[in-house]
């Protein structure tokens, strides 16, 4: 199951740190995380840039539910919310 975000991020905030947090919040269902689109300019406030990241689920042994990855991509956002100051575009 995929899922996608766009996090508006400070300039010096890096794809590796993202990565290392999602991994750090869920260790058994996230399988790969993948940064499609960096953006940085017009519309964006000066220091900041815009990341499109999609994480891809799986469960070995059941079907994962929408409420199940509800829950994680809500833990995922308060934690790049509160450890990089990310913001959800």
């Amino acid at each position: 199951m995929l899922r996608d975000f766009a996090l508006l991020l400070n300039d010096d905030v890096t794809f590796e740190q993202i990565h290392t947090i999602a991994k750090q919040t869920e260790k058994q269902l996230l399988k790969n995380i993948n940064l499609f689109d960096v953006y940085q300019g017009k519309n964006l406030p000066k220091g900041k840039k815009s990341y499109a990241v999609s994480f891809m689920f799986q469960d070995e042994h059941k079907t994962l539910t929408d409420k199940v990855i509800d829950k994680i991509m809500n833990k995922l956002q308060s934690n790049f919310e509160n450890k990089l100051g990310a913001e959800l575009r």
